[in-house]
């Protein structure tokens, strides 16, 4: 997607695209005013919320044809109706589409307006074709009318919009394509193409990985002939006490030898790293007063005679053991370590991002994400952000008896699951023992809204980019001011 830079208005051929109320005249040109009136009036068009009326002007504007979108009524209209009537904006609409954007901003604060306006465009006009034969052409062109200034708004949604399409496109791409090794290289691409001296990356291998003692990561990875990748990305964008973002980057999981009935799909199981790089990514183009680190431990799960069994015992980066009841509880396993060594490097502030129990979907559903976090004032910010994105979070508990059952092994300091029961707070629990007393901590499991099956609401199936926008925003509130 495309975003034009200039707001002044020119002689073009191409669709215009206004916003309409249901309870509010059109007044668009006078040549065509008078037509639209009476296709309304015969309900030739409509203009309920989201309904794209195509109009061809016949010469009467410049414009060879019109796109007016329904904004329903006037008095209803917010930032969330917004987003609602832009859902079927997209590249099948023409290859370059000129905005009337104040008719869309009406008594919006413009900044939020456009910014809304690309990020939700920029999301549903996304298509994953990497590897059809026939490629899907979804160029579009953005060229935009208004008497704001509002560059620096645009760029930013801009560079948001297409940090999430690169989150969407890693969690699409299938295992044999992105393996832990590949996905190091494109951190590694990626921290070179930000062409920022405050950016460094640092790739461990699994030499390196076994000298740091993470075991708990490791174990995940003996069943696998792929050698594992830790990766930590630094982005030094102001004098501050480092944030973390640590992201699951399980790359493929069959669950082990608690082997998976149903594995479809288990390549977006590293959703939780491809987040955590979309939003370096988005911070560092944006230039965010905020020091970063991003962590990752990549590997799949896989078996062969030396994978990992029920009843084995690992010993974590900070050494606390923990009883292995279910080698499909992988996730856990390599957050442990990976959370030991954010805060290792400094990270006081910890945010990991994870697909991690089957259990969040059967409690949240497919758009609500399970929230977790020891500082209230920390997931305020969130939620405070998660509104700006329009993304839900529902915090779920903690609560002693969950913390119980975590550690109340026989044999060893942890167990690594609790079974069916409380599995989503369990594997919270299972992650907080690895968060030092004087960390603030949110943990999100994004199992239900990483990756669509079965989108409801015009999305393209699959990967959802879920939540890179939140945690910019989150970012953003933690600016150095």
């Amino acid at each position: 997607m495309i975003i034009a830079k200039s707001f002044e208005k020119t002689e073009s051929t191409s669709p215009l695209l206004v916003g309409a109320f249901l309870d509010e005249e059109v007044q668009i040109a006078p040549a065509i005013d008078l037509e639209i009136k009476k296709m309304l009036a015969e309900k030739e068009i409509g203009l309920e919320k989201g309904k794209v009326n195509k109009i061809f002007t016949f010469g009467k504007i410049p414009n060879k044809s019109l796109y007016l979108i329904g904004l329903g009524k006037k008095e209803n209209y917010d930032y969330e109706v917004l987003e609602e009537c832009l859902r079927k904006v997209n590249y099948k609409l023409g290859k370059e589409l000129v905005v009337e954007l104040d008719s869309f901003i009406k008594d919006l604060n413009p900044n939020e307006a456009v910014s809304r306006f690309i990020k939700t465009v920029g999301f549903y006009n996304y298509v994953y074709d990497e590897l059809l034969s026939e490629k899907i052409d979804n160029e579009l062109n953005l060229k935009f009318y208004t008497k704001f200034n509002l560059e620096k708004e645009i760029e930013e949604a801009f560079i948001l919009a297409n940090a999430v399409d690169n989150t969407r496109d890693l969690v699409n791409k299938p295992y044999n394509y992105l393996s832990a090794l590949e996905l190091a290289e494109y951190a590694e691409g990626l921290a070179k193409s930000l062409d920022d001296e405050r950016v460094t990356v640092k790739v461990y291998n699994k030499k390196e990985i076994e000298a740091l003692e993470m075991n708990a990561f490791l174990g995940v990875n003996k069943g696998s002939k792929a050698e594992p990748r830790l990766i930590h990305l630094k982005y030094r964008g102001a004098d501050t006490k480092p944030i973390g973002l640590v992201g699951k980057g399980v790359m493929y999981d069959t669950g082990g030898y608690s082997l998976k009935s149903q594995m479809n799909n288990m390549k977006s199981d590293m959703a939780g790293a491809a987040a955590a790089l979309g939003a370096f990514e988005a911070a560092v183009k944006n230039n965010l007063s905020v020091n970063l680190q991003v962590v990752i431990c990549a590997t799949d799960n896989r078996i062969n005679g030396e994978a990992l069994l029920p009843d084995d015992i690992l010993t974590a980066m900070n050494k606390k053991t923990i009883e292995i009841l279910s080698t499909d509880a992988e996730g856990r396993l390599t957050l442990a370590d990976a959370l030991c060594f954010a805060q290792k490097q400094g990270c006081k502030t910890v945010v990991d991002i994870a697909t991690l129990t089957g259990a969040c979907v059967v409690a949240l559903g497919i758009y609500t994400t399970g929230l977790f976090g020891n500082c209230h004032e920390e997931i305020s910010k969130f939620f405070e952000a998660s509104k700006r994105a329009n993304q839900e979070f529902w915090r779920l508990p903690i609560s002693k008896y969950i913390r119980d059952q975590v550690r109340g092994s026989k044999v060893a300091d942890l167990k690594n699951s609790t079974g069916r029961n409380m599995g989503a707070s369990g594997a919270a629990a299972f992650l907080e023992a690895f968060i030092e007393p004087d960390t603030k901590w949110i943990h999100l499991d994004i199992a239900g809204t990483a990756f669509l099956t079965q989108p409801s609401y015009q999305e393209f199936y699959g990967a959802t980019g879920v939540p890179v926008n939140t945690l910019y925003y989150y970012l953003k509130n933690n600016e150095a001011r």
